[in-house]
């Protein structure tokens, strides 16, 4: 066994055939973590291959010889792979280069998951270890210093070509890439992992919508505009700067009532039954689906899945639409980096004392950085929370809505306050057994209790403590004399494994239809007030960033120019997300089929959240608050 282990490769045939095969063979290994190389054309597998012959050459100068550099070059794909493997596990989508922004928030929650180990997944790993066991046994030296700084620095030169490349029209015309963004696992599948992660370097940043100019965004704007045009295109007086400072305190002024306004955007609360009936031993929302006073109810379209909550949050504060940005990014972590208007900050210029809550760390997301940039007052997070109940070592959604309510009780009476609350208590890690926590709400129609079913009836049970805790909060202001608007919405549904079970009890197939498609990205939202609010119960279906105006339309609260324009574009078209497009009719369309039918109302709104987003400079002035 020890000669096994000792043994040099010293032929030179056999060194040579040795460093030739490993770099396609780490290639291959690092595709078969989650699909198969030979899903990739012969184009697309030898532009990958080629930045697998630059890494292990990189390598090899660095340390001076093959059988360090190659025995350490595919530990970076192994690892790389590895990681790519889980987070499609977790959240059904592969990793993308933003995702390094998430990573403190990835680590705090890591522990909550249960991580499978599948065969596949050790056969991968094994064949990593083989081809770095294989590449140590080669026998090449580099022993002149000059030499290898030299090669090194080329080839690392060659490295940033040959990324800066294949993000170029050319590439995508000369080796057929996929560009399709907001479908990154067929397109990872299509041009390879390496490639299709390194290419997508080039979206760190916003991209400027074809044509966009900012006296385009203001010609746009023009008619919803204090200061601009009025509805018939009549141009009005503007505004001098003082008076336009002071218009959200003068409409505060007229506004003979302000209500205090609670959003409540709960961690992953969803109602499964969007994909059909289901039978369980107990009502899992029970006093949500009971409302019939005061509240409307309705169907809201999200752009992401079993994580990414804060892109959530982006649209619903913002009124911007993932739509328009790629795949996987996070707007928090990437574009919000100055002060930027959004329901928060207008809120605040209305005279709202505005508060954020998130019952978790404060780095999350970086919350802690972008909550002030968005307008808010105020911050709380878990530290802030003293004693609280616990459900799956998250704080409970009941301790979370009672924070509301201390804030309520402390506020003094003549200020109406916000508050944005994301809770935490039904994050996922459902397959995961805590001590203390119980399926109380099972499925009838599975006797088989495997690890999916009791995850799935987990996180009903969830959602039964969500409902009971929204009671308790209702209850409670319900009780109160001053006028109170509340908003509770879920964020995005549960991950794959759960909705899968759900699937194969009603017998429907993920791919299946564009129907199961569409309903992944269904949340439901309860709007509730304790004064009475005009029309049906029944709300219509929509998307998180039309929702904020919604809100404050039902809160008797003045709009901005940019909810009155998503309100206009709302009769079209009532739902836009990065994954799906309704239109007037009511029909359902995968976003890149929609869009055309669209095509001139999106570039618009484009261009005016490009504004918004990234050309702060020259912002639309009295529009976005």
């Amino acid at each position: 066994m020890k000669k096994v282990f000792n043994f040099k490769i010293k032929a030179g045939w056999a060194n040579a055939l040795v460093l030739a095969l490993m770099p396609p063979l780490t290639l291959c290994c690092l595709e078969f973590y989650t699909h198969v190389p030979w899903d990739l054309t012969v184009p697309i597998f030898l532009l990958n291959l080629l930045f697998y012959y630059l890494l292990f050459a990189v390598c090899s100068f660095v340390f001076g010889s093959t059988a360090v550099g190659y025995a350490v070059a595919p530990l970076f794909p192994m690892l790389f792979g590895l990681i790519n493997y889980f987070v499609v596990d977790f959240r059904s989508s592969p990793i993308v280069p933003w995702d390094l922004y998430s990573l403190g928030t990835a680590v705090s929650v890591a522990g909550n998951y249960s991580y499978t180990i599948s065969a596949r997944l050790v056969l991968v790993v094994l064949g990593f270890l083989l081809i770095a066991f294989l590449g140590s046994r080669t026998s090449v030296r580099l022993r002149k210093p000059v030499v290898r700084i030299a090669g090194a620095a080329a080839l690392v030169l060659s490295i940033a070509v040959w990324v800066q490349a294949i993000g170029t029209d050319t590439a995508v015309s000369v080796f057929g890439l996929d560009t399709t963004l907001f479908t990154p696992n067929v397109l990872y599948r299509n041009n390879g992992l390496t490639v299709g992660f390194l290419g997508n370097l080039k979206y760190m940043k916003v991209q400027k919508p074809e044509g966009y100019t900012a006296q385009r965004a203001e010609e746009i704007a023009a008619p919803y505009k204090e200061d601009g045009q009025d509805a018939s295109g009549a141009q009005t007086e503007p505004e001098d700067e003082a008076s336009a400072a002071q218009t959200g305190t003068l409409a505060a002024q007229e506004t003979a009532d302000m209500p205090n306004v609670i959003v409540i955007m709960n961690e992953a609360f969803s109602d499964l039954s969007v994909f059909g009936d289901f039978e369980t031993d107990y009502d899992y929302m029970p006093f949500i689906h009971s409302l019939e006073e005061n509240v409307i109810k309705g169907n809201c379209y999200v752009s992401v899945k079993g994580g990414n909550t804060a892109n959530s949050e982006y649209e619903f504060l913002t009124g911007d639409s993932m739509a328009f940005l790629p795949a996987g990014s996070v707007p928090y972590q990437q574009y919000i980096k100055k002060d930027m208007p959004s329901l928060a900050s207008y809120l605040g210029s209305l005279g709202y004392r505005t508060t954020a809550i998130h019952p978790y760390n404060a780095s999350g997301w970086d919350r802690d950085d972008v909550y002030p940039r968005l307008g808010f007052d105020n911050m709380l997070f878990k530290n802030d929370f003293s004693n609280p109940l616990l459900i799956r070592n998250y704080v409970s959604d009941n301790s979370a809505f009672t924070k509301i309510i201390e804030l309520y009780e402390e506020k003094q009476a003549d200020e109406p306050m916000f508050v944005f609350e994301v809770t935490m208590q039904n994050h996922g890690g459902y397959s995961k057994d805590v001590e203390g926590f119980e399926e109380s709400v099972h499925l009838t129609d599975l006797e088989n209790k495997t690890t999916s079913v009791r995850a799935a009836e987990k996180y009903l049970t969830l959602m039964l403590e969500s409902d009971r805790a929204f009671e308790m909060l209702v209850n409670y202001f319900a009780g109160q004399e001053e006028d109170t608007i509340i908003l509770m919405f879920g964020d995005h549904q549960p991950s794959d494994y759960v909705t899968n079970t759900i699937l194969r009890l009603l017998g429907l197939e993920r791919e299946g239809s564009d129907e199961v498609y569409f309903n992944n990205y269904i949340v439901p939202y309860i709007m509730w007030a304790n004064f009475d609010l005009d029309g049906e119960t029944e709300g219509e279906d929509t998307s998180l960033n039309y929702l904020g105006g919604m809100l404050l339309e039902k809160a008797g609260l003045p709009l901005t120019g940019y909810q009155k324009y998503l309100q206009e574009l709302q009769v079209t078209v009532p739902v836009i997300t990065a994954n799906m497009i309704m239109t007037e009719d009511g029909v359902r369309y995968r976003y890149d089929d929609g869009e055309e039918l669209v095509s001139s109302l999106l570039e618009d709104y484009h261009m005016l959240m490009y504004n918004h987003l990234a050309d702060s400079t020259n912002l639309v002035s009295g529009f976005f608050d």
